[in-house]
């Protein structure tokens, strides 16, 4: 039976609804929480994860989208991450914030994006949803925090189950 041409237009709209955004990644939810000194805070405007729900043991990035009214000149970053309610995967990474991947330095005033890599290890036999926290540090004070929650499935174990 072929579809009719009117038809085709529609299917490919429907069709790209469900398949594009995980190849684009998508933006999550977010919270900025509290920093030592706000007139030196770092502010995140979006979080995106690609891919999106992220994959267990495979490459993944988080790109934060932040404004800042200092010149970043350095500090460390961190970020915490495990699945809730269970705490199943935990995974702490720590770097500089200036190394190549992460962000150039020094920091220009204004907009600036934050591309951060991610692998979390474990297996899991559902689509789980993971927390968040990345921290930035400048000697001792803290000028970025963010949290957020998002979806994490593993690739191994397909449950047919699709999260929303």
């Amino acid at each position: 039976m072929a579809i009719s041409h009117a038809l085709k237009p529609l299917l490919l709209l429907l069709l790209s609804h469900f398949f594009l955004p995980a190849a684009l990644g998508a933006s999550v939810n977010f919270t900025n929480c509290r920093v030592s000194y706000p007139e030196r805070r770092v502010k995140v405007t979006n979080v995106s994860i690609t891919p999106y729900p992220l994959l267990l043991r495979r490459n993944a990035y988080i790109t934060l989208t932040t404004e800042t009214n200092f010149i970043i000149t350095g500090g460390e970053m961190r970020i915490n991450t495990f699945s809730v309610p269970l705490v199943l995967n935990p995974t702490c990474n720590e770097f500089p914030l200036c190394r190549s991947i992460v962000a150039t330095c020094p920091g220009t005033l204004g907009p600036m994006v934050i591309t951060i890599p991610i692998d979390i290890y474990g297996y899991d036999y559902y689509i789980r949803e993971y927390f968040a926290e990345i921290l930035v540090h400048e000697i001792f004070n803290q000028t970025m925090c963010v949290t957020f929650r998002y979806l994490v499935r593993d690739p191994e174990f397909s449950t047919g189950i699709v999260a929303t």
